[in-house]
């Protein structure tokens, strides 16, 4: 008589226990999304490029003015300062929390991004449950991100 093939409950439960920790281990090493400090120093960064693409592209100047409550885009016109238009250009908040470092003295900083995409360089420092992220701009118009990222 021929013994029938296969696997045993045994080997089937070992099995489902190997994989089910194998699949634990890969969970446990994915990037959270609850870094919001990363986040919002990657949002900033990422609006401030698109702010110099829109100098070029618009060939106007581009401000982005940040404060303690959050930043917002403007675009040089010959009567002054316009708010951009668009929901790409919408005022943002930072999230509750988020500190960014004014410089000694100010209420506000600019970035400003010229025709040709160039600006003077400067730099962001953003704060958060004692953590710190840098967004800095060169002078022409490339921005990096110094700090926890994701």
């Amino acid at each position: 008589m021929r013994r029938a093939r296969g696997f045993t409950l045994v080997e089937l439960m070992v099995t489902l226990a190997v994989i089910g920790l194998a699949g634990a281990t890969v969970a446990l090493t994915l990037p959270t999304d609850d870094d919001v400090l990363a986040g919002e120093a990657e949002t900033f960064a990422a609006r401030l490029a698109h702010a110099r693409d829109e100098a070029i592209l618009g060939m106007r100047t581009v401000e982005v003015a940040v404060t303690t409550r959050g930043y917002g885009f403007s675009r040089r016109r010959f009567d002054g300062w316009q708010p951009l238009d668009g929901r790409a250009f919408a005022p943002v908040d930072w999230d509750a929390g988020t500190q960014p470092r004014l410089p000694p003295g100010e209420a506000r900083q600019a970035f400003r991004f010229d025709p040709t995409g160039a600006t003077e360089p400067g730099a962001l420092v953003l704060v958060r449950e004692g953590r710190r992220a840098r967004v800095a701009v060169d002078a022409d118009g490339t921005v990096v991100i110094d700090g926890p990222a994701r």
